[in-house]
């Protein structure tokens, strides 16, 4: 049994009987976080209901750079929570928010359950209908995610205010964008010897730019909505988002995109077949739509569609330079006893050739953003003369039969 110090336990004992009006004591602790992890997790056992909840720590970085960003994961995550937990439907499926501390950096919330079973769990195991069905379940949870924060975001705002000082607007956000990967996008271009037009880089500067100014999908959404961010339970047939350090309000299409763009901001990457992502698509517009009008606008929604698709693919030049000379391995996560994942092929260069294909197609799908599909081709094609071994990625294993 894991032991907490006494000024943490006392002041959680007393937001808990707080929140609930009664009193709660904890009568014991164990760890769940692995060691040298950046957030301390642990299942809190109490003497009442709830009979165990989360508690999750944002430990201390060394350096004042690096712990800054730390505070603002927690931040964010913690607005997160609150503000999910107060628009929280019958439908949407997030942990609830018991309470938080900012002098000890840490949130108290819903404890889903001991078996944590995750989209990775279903992905890289061998029961191609037990996948589809998880997926089936993650894009019905995104869409009404999103749907529920919809015109409520000032609250996040307000929350998150109150929390930290530091709260950028989105021209902020739009300057720092305009003032940090644009200059890199260029320059990977130039690289890649490939022509930078007033036309091109227009489209490069409108697809940044609707990421982040307000507009008709614009809501809370997860900004890392991967396979290992979700508690699944096959069982009961319900899935529910977690860990919201990287929430911001944005285009829902930012998350809703993840599927088609192989998840663009995780480890656990590979592709889901062509013939699954529009049918698990239309399951997220369909739950979109009973919140958010413009999700029933074709034009309006396939125009946020191929730019949430560029603005990952723009995302993902950013990775070219880290693999231009030599192929990198990524960081693989934890993966049940009974996988089929394989991290030695969890390499770099199958990610940047997979997105810009996906791009290229929902841009002439849609007829849209031809400047920018353009520019892909020729740095696709630029890149496989680079890397004549390099192919795009493989389907996720749980689909291995499909090969």
């Amino acid at each position: 049994m894991t032991k907490i110090e006494a000024a943490i336990s006392k002041e959680v004992e007393v937001l808990l009987s707080t929140h609930f009006d009664r009193d709660i004591l904890i009568t014991s602790v164990v760890q769940l976080s692995l060691p040298d992890r950046r957030n301390l997790l642990l299942r809190l056992y109490t003497n009442t209901e709830p009979q165990s909840l989360i508690f999750k720590q944002t430990l201390h970085e060394k350096s004042s750079e690096d712990d800054q960003e730390a505070f603002g994961r927690f931040a964010r995550d913690w607005a997160g929570l609150e503000f999910l937990s107060e628009v929280k439907s019958n439908e949407l499926l997030v942990p609830r928010f018991y309470g938080g501390s900012l002098k000890h950096r840490f949130v108290l919330l819903e404890d889903l359950g001991e078996s944590h079973v995750s989209l990775v769990d279903s992905l890289t195991g061998n029961d191609e209908t037990q996948a589809i069905a998880a997926l089936r379940r993650f894009m019905r949870c995104l869409g009404q995610f999103h749907g529920a924060g919809y015109g409520k975001t000032d609250r996040y705002f307000e929350i998150l205010r109150k929390l930290t000082s530091k709260v950028p607007s989105w021209q902020e956000d739009l300057k720092i964008t305009f003032d940090e990967p644009f200059p890199k996008i260029k320059s990977v271009l130039a690289t890649l010897n490939v022509p930078q037009s007033e036309s091109l880089l227009a489209e490069i500067g409108t697809t940044l730019k609707v990421s982040l100014a307000p507009g008709p999908f614009t809501t809370f959404i997860h900004g890392d909505n991967c396979s290992d961010n979700v508690f699944d339970d096959p069982v009961k047939k319900e899935l529910h988002l977690i860990d919201f350090e990287w929430g911001s309000v944005r285009s829902a299409l930012l998350d809703g995109t993840y599927l088609r763009m192989s998840l663009p901001t995780c480890w656990c990457v590979k592709a889901i077949p062509e013939d699954l992502i529009d049918p698990l698509e239309e399951i997220y517009r369909e739950e979109l739509g009973k919140k958010i009008p413009a999700a029933h606008e074709d034009e309006v929604y396939h125009t946020a569609y191929t730019e949430a698709c560029a603005f990952w693919m723009l995302n993902v030049l950013l990775e070219v330079e880290k693999v231009m000379d030599k192929d990198r391995l990524y960081y693989s996560g934890p993966v049940p006893e009974t996988n089929l994942w394989k991290p030695e092929k969890n390499s770099g260069r199958p990610r940047v050739l997979s997105r810009l294909q996906a791009f290229i197609a929902v841009s002439e799908k849609y007829d849209m953003l031809p400047h920018l599909r353009s520019m892909a081709i020729q740095v696709l094609g630029e890149l496989k003369t680079r890397w004549p071994d390099a192919k795009p990625l493989d389907v996720y294993p749980a689909f291995g039969l499909r090969r």
